[in-house]
């Protein structure tokens, strides 16, 4: 039987990193939802705040886009070579190997965090503790936004970047994201649902804030 390791993901990682890059570096160019999800959770934080961008992968894209609104990021990866081409991608910004469930940041350092697409790749029984760590490096007022594809379980399945292994996946129902933030002491302060677009997997995204 196959078994979940921080390690395996970071493994993974390292290896799709590239096609990745090369499939979602432009993504935004026809994401408008996202990018006004996006520019409102940076409005909200104000200028100058200092936000982690919690899985940022080898585009760094979304670190990009927060620090155009004048926030201070930091975007972190579990996988090495994800955040060596982050790095090349978006010079000048600041990017670190981290795992997002153990954020190795101060109490209450951050105003905010963004787990774009990031929590897919951890089992839920898992998700407590990780959400209790967003909780920890969130000052009073700081907030989360929590970024996922609807749906039901988790457990391994094929690749769909087409490497040819198996990789541990789970999707959310908005009332998990909502029980998950509370259970952290966070309050949810907003939550939505967007269609998939025309490019994307067949299922809706679901948009969630937490705000401490």
């Amino acid at each position: 039987m196959r078994t979940y390791s921080p390690a395996g993901v970071a493994a993974y990682w390292d290896t799709v990193a590239p096609h990745y890059l090369e499939l979602f570096r432009d993504e935004f160019e026809s994401k408008p939802y996202d990018l006004a999800a996006l520019g409102d959770f940076a409005a909200r934080l104000g200028s100058g705040g200092r936000v982690c961008d919690a899985g940022c992968g080898p585009c760094g894209h979304v670190a990009r886009i927060l620090a155009g609104h004048g926030l201070e990021v930091v975007g972190i990866d579990i996988s090495p070579h994800c955040i060596e081409l982050a790095r090349r991608e978006q010079p000048g910004l600041e990017f670190q190997v981290m795992d997002l469930a153990q954020l190795d940041f101060a109490a209450g350092e951050l105003d905010g965090l963004l787990a774009y697409y990031s929590l897919h790749y951890q089992p839920k029984a898992s998700l407590p503790a990780v959400f209790a760590g967003f909780a920890r490096v969130l000052r009073p007022g700081g907030r989360v936004l929590i970024v996922v594809k609807q749906g039901d379980g988790e457990g391994w399945i094929e690749d769909p970047l087409g490497s040819g292994q198996r990789i541990f996946w789970c999707s959310f129902q908005r009332f998990e994201l909502e029980a998950l933030l509370a259970g952290s002491g966070l309050r949810v302060a907003q939550s939505a649902l967007r269609a998939p677009l025309p490019a994307e997997a067949a299922v809706p995204r679901l948009y969630v804030i937490g705000e401490r």
